[in-house]
């Protein structure tokens, strides 16, 4: 390889590196905007577990209260969102606000968002329910960029989807209430700890 297709390469795979500590910034904002949001608008009974992994992945939130348990994935991108069964995609908004490219809307490793949010809360209820708890857990995905819009949304695979967290509040309010006991959200945090140092271990 030359000098110039060395310095070019480079020049890429910083490019690349930048953007992904750029979106990893933008993601960790987004997540703060909604625990701040989610503060406000939930009652105290509710407990909210922030980066839960276990073995199918990890998802932003994880919220147990007395109407049920959540798994919560935040994307802070400026888009317009498709959300079409288990097929979304969506359009990238200039600063300007004109539509500039379109993408699938998947994780890092090519699952579709519900899917994403999905496998994990499966995941959780399975291991809830080996623990004595049989409660579902339900899934949303709230996009927190101030100019983001959900355009579409046909059968979306997921419990919630939208841009509002005063619409999931009340998504999550208006559940049926189902007396959990107090000790699922011990249950939630000592399988994430497991998962999270099998990670680290490797």
């Amino acid at each position: 390889m030359t000098v110039s297709r060395q310095v070019e390469s480079a020049e890429y795979e910083v490019h690349r590196a930048y953007n992904r500590v750029q979106q990893q910034g933008a993601g960790v904002y987004g997540e703060d905007m909604l625990t701040w949001s989610l503060a406000g608008l939930l009652p105290d009974e509710w407990v909210l577990l922030r980066g839960y992994r276990n073995r199918r992945g990890e998802t932003d939130h994880v919220l147990v209260g007395p109407d049920g348990v959540w798994a919560v994935e935040v994307k802070r991108r400026r888009v317009l969102l498709h959300a079409v069964g288990d097929q979304w995609w969506f359009q990238k908004l200039s600063s300007q606000g004109r539509v500039c490219e379109s993408e699938w809307a998947v994780d890092g490793g090519g699952r579709s968002w519900p899917r994403q949010v999905g496998d994990v809360a499966k995941d959780l209820a399975t291991w809830l329910e080996r623990q004595g708890h049989h409660v579902g857990v339900r899934t949303a995905v709230i996009l927190m960029h101030e100019d983001a819009q959900l355009v579409e949304c046909v059968t979306p695979a997921v419990d919630f989807v939208g841009s509002d967290p005063l619409q999931l509040t009340d998504t999550i309010l208006r559940g049926l209430a189902t007396p959990l006991s107090q000790n699922i959200v011990a249950l939630v945090e000592r399988d994430h700890h497991f998962h999270a140092s099998r990670r680290r271990a490797r």
